[in-house]
């Protein structure tokens, strides 16, 4: 075993860990959208798509397609 392979090795318990990590946070999935409080459902495909995750050491905000849209538009228009 060379030392790539060594150090390979030993990186993949922490990346593992992280990942485990990553889908705890999955459980603390809001149920709705944190502006507008649009109802989520996380059986339906579409908006499992186009909603976004934001994770922030432990804190997970949920948001739907519309406010990440009105957003958009505000930065762009303020930075103009």
């Amino acid at each position: 075993m060379n030392r790539k392979e060594r150090r390979a090795l030993s990186r993949a318990p922490k990346e593992q860990q992280e990942l485990a990590n990553q889908v705890a946070l999955f459980g603390k999935l809001p149920e709705a959208c944190t502006l507008c409080t649009t109802t989520f459902d996380k059986k339906d495909r579409e908006m499992l798509s186009s909603w976004k995750v934001v994770v922030i050491q432990e804190t997970v905000r949920l948001y739907c397609p519309n406010c990440i849209e009105k957003t958009e538009e505000k930065i762009e228009n303020e930075c103009r």
